[in-house]
């Protein structure tokens, strides 16, 4: 649940936003490959991508919906479509299938290059900047300025938000979703991303530190409110970050 927003629904405490009417779920931020990437450079890391992104595409068939639209980045490599990035692509996309999805589409992120062709031979609709859903809601990647004309609400990834909490002199991050007034009266919703080794930019009041240009130009980010999304914590919106941070007027 969000406040102030009928369009749009957190499903099931997790990084995914259901929009009703169109019957229509959307993810950001999987970045299939990321393990093999780490791995040409020393870092070998368990390869659990894959399967988290498995698990939230079942959960969202579970709950009866057919379409998944993917706000960016669903591979990680810049230069080229590695073997693994392929070879995961094709897996994550088939298991939808089979699980009754019956339409995926990519809003083309910054990391989603050389896919086109793949994409393509399996009928999976890629967009270059912008997909409009209905009922004002539009969705993009957010790593550039894009035309915003005739929405009231921005889904979008690229930043990964998370929050970090201290705990008994212990911080520990959690993913956000990011719910950001924008100056032209618009509302962003910054998703989690759904990679496990995306653990996200922590959301301040420092504008400078944001990757989106959208969030730097437009966002009102004193009153951007960071909301918890956790499997086992739950969904907790808190206060405007400018309380949160404690911003002196």
């Amino acid at each position: 649940m969000i406040s102030d927003i009928d369009s749009l629904k957190i499903l099931k405490n997790l990084p995914v936003l259901v929009h009703e009417k169109s019957h229509t779920a959307i993810i950001s931020d999987i970045h299939l490959g990321y393990e093999g990437a780490m791995a040409s450079q020393g870092i070998y890391l368990p390869r659990l991508q894959l399967k988290r992104a498995r698990n939230i595409v079942n959960e969202i068939a579970n709950e009866g919906i057919k379409k998944i639209v993917v706000a960016g980045d669903l591979k990680h490599v810049f230069e080229k479509l590695t073997r693994q990035e392929r070879a995961e692509v094709l897996e994550l996309l088939g298991y939808a299938i089979k699980k009754g999805i019956k339409e995926v589409v990519l809003i083309r992120g910054n990391h989603d290059t050389f896919i086109g062709p793949l994409l393509r031979s399996l009928g999976i609709e890629m967009v270059e900047d912008r997909l409009d859903l209905g009922s004002g809601v539009t969705v993009i990647h957010g790593h550039k300025s894009v035309d915003l004309k005739g929405s009231d609400y921005v889904v979008m990834g690229h930043e990964h938000p998370s929050i970090e909490i201290d705990l008994s002199g212990s911080r520990i991050r959690l993913q956000v979703l990011f719910k950001l007034p924008l100056k032209n009266g618009r509302v962003a919703l910054v998703l989690p991303a759904i990679g496990l080794y995306q653990t996200g930019t922590v959301v301040t009041l420092d504008r400078s530190s944001y990757l989106s240009p959208i969030t730097r130009k437009s966002g009102i980010i004193e009153e951007g409110v960071p909301i918890i999304v956790d499997r086992e914590i739950g969904v907790i919106e808190l206060a405007k970050l400018k309380i949160i941070l404690g911003l002196k007027k």
